[in-house]
C-alpha cells in the first residue's frame, strides 16, 4: 500500500495530484485545514493523507464472507471522498465569491473617498491635489470630533504662504529699493502701484519716485501722473532699457522707486519677453506679480508659467471685493510657491491695500468676497 501526504491551498488541486499519482481508486485517509505561516484571513493550507494499494488481480482472489467488512469500509471511504470533493467545490466557489466581494469593497472605498472630497463644502474652492492635505490638517485640528468650519479654516490657513506686506525703509547714501508691478491686463496694476506709493509717502514719510514703462495703453501715463501729482512725487516715462537706467539714476536720492509695466495677456509671449528685456537693468529689482483673486485654476497655471520669466518674488491679489469664488488661487499657490504679500479690495488710495495674512486668505478661499474675516 502506498500512503502519501499532500499539502496545498486548493483541495481540488490536491485531489487532481492524488488521482495522477495514486490513481482514481486512492482513498482519503485524513484531511485537515492548517494556517499558512505569515498569512492572514483566507490564507489557509490543506493537509491530506491518501492511500492506494498496488494493483491486484481480483480474479485470482477468493472473497471470503469476512472480507465483506473490507468492501463496506472501502465503500464508506469512497463516499467520504465524494463528500470531501463536493465540499472542496463549494469552498472554492465561496472563496471566489469572497474575492469578488473584497474587490468590490476596495473599489467602493476609493469611490466613497472621492465622493466625500467632492461633497465637502469647505473644499469646493480647493484644487483637487490639495484635498488630501487639507482633509488631513482639518482632522488634526478637529481631534476626535468631526471637522467644523473653524477646523477647515485653520487647515487652509496653515497651507498658504504669506509675507504680510513689505517693510519699506529709508535708504540714505545707498541706492533706493526698486519694486516692479507686473501682471496681465486689467488686474489693476497702476492703482495698486499708487496705493503702495501712497503708503510710503503718507504713512512712512519716505521719498518716492515713479517710473512707467506702460506707453501702450491709452491714458496710462496720465492716470499715473494724476496719482503722482496728488502725492507730490516725481514721475518719469521710460521707452527703453537705456531710458530706464537713466531715470533710475535720476531717482538715486529716493528711498523707494515703483515701476509700472504694461499689461500683457499670459498668452502674449512676445509682449512678456519685451517687458523682461526692458527690466534688464544693472540695478536690483523686486518684481511683484499682480493677479485677480477670482482667477480660474487653468488661467493661474498659464499666467505663472509665462510670467515666471520675470522672476517674481511675491504675489499681490487684486480685486478681492469682486471675487465671488476664488477657486484658482490655491492652484496658483501650489505651483508658484510664492508668498502673497498684499490684498486689494477697492479703488481707494491707499485705504484698500492690506498686508496678506493666512486667516484672511483662508476666509477668501472658503467664502469669496462674502463674509471675509480674520481668524
Amino acid at each position: 500500500m502506498k500512503v502519501k501526504k499532500y499539502t496545498g491551498s486548493s483541495l481540488e488541486k490536491i485531489r487532481e495530484v492524488i488521482n495522477k499519482e495514486l490513481g482514481e481508486d486512492a482513498v482519503i485517509i485524513s484531511s485537515k485545514k492548517t494556517s499558512k505561516k505569515g498569512m492572514v484571513s483566507f490564507g489557509k493550507e490543506y493537509e491530506v493523507i491518501a492511500a492506494a494499494d498496488d494493483a491486484i488481480n481480483v480474479d485470482e482472489i477468493k472473497i471470503d464472507k469476512k472480507d465483506k467488512d473490507i468492501e463496506t469500509l472501502l465503500t464508506e471511504q469512497k463516499q467520504q471522498y465524494m463528500g470531501v470533493r463536493r465540499s472542496m467545490k463549494q469552498l472554492d466557489s465561496k472563496l471566489a465569491d469572497v474575492d469578488e466581494l473584497m474587490e468590490k469593497l476596495a473599489k467602493n472605498q476609493v469611490s466613497a473617498t472621492q465622493t466625500q472630497t467632492n461633497t465637502i463644502e469647505e473644499l469646493r474652492n480647493i484644487h483637487k491635489e490639495w484635498h488630501p492635505i487639507i482633509m488631513s490638517a482639518a482632522k488634526e485640528f478637529a481631534g476626535e470630533k468631526i471637522p467644523e468650519y473653524d477646523d477647515w479654516h485653520e487647515a487652509i490657513a496653515s497651507s498658504v504662504i504669506t509675507a504680510g506686506g513689505i517693510m519699506f525703509r529709508e535708504t540714505p547714501d545707498t541706492m533706493p529699493d526698486i519694486y516692479v508691478i507686473a501682471g496681465p491686463t486689467g488686474v489693476g496694476k497702476t492703482t495698486t502701484l499708487a496705493k503702495l506709493a501712497a503708503k510710503c509717502v503718507l504713512r512712512d514719510n519716505l521719498k518716492v519716485g515713479l517710473v512707467t514703462l506702460d506707453t501702450f495703453r491709452v491714458g496710462a501715463v496720465e492716470q499715473l501722473r494724476e496719482y503722482a501729482d496728488l502725492l507730490g512725487v516725481e514721475i518719469s516715462v521710460a521707452f527703453s532699457i537705456d531710458e530706464l537706467n537713466k531715470q533710475l539714476n535720476n531717482f538715486s536720492n529716493k528711498d523707494v522707486i515703483f515701476i509700472d509695466t504694461p499689461g500683457r495677456s499670459q498668452f502674449d509671449i512676445e509682449g512678456i519677453k519685451n517687458i523682461a528685456e526692458s527690466l534688464k537693468t544693472r540695478m536690483q529689482l523686486c518684481v511683484m506679480l499682480a493677479i485677480c483673486a477670482n482667477v480660474r485654476a487653468e488661467d493661474a497655471v498659464s499666467i505663472f508659467e509665462h510670467y515666471k520669466t520675470l522672476s517674481p518674488a511675491g504675489v499681490i491679489l487684486t480685486k478681492t471685493d469682486e471675487a465671488s469664488r476664488c477657486d484658482g488661487i490655491t492652484k496658483l499657490f501650489d505651483i508658484s510657491k510664492l508668498p502673497v504679500v498684499y490684498l486689494t479690495d477697492g479703488q481707494r488710495v491707499p485705504e484698500d491695500l492690506h498686508p496678506a495674512s493666512p486667516g484672511v486668505l483662508a476666509s477668501l478661499i472658503m467664502n469669496g468676497s462674502q463674509q471675509q474675516k480674520e481668524s
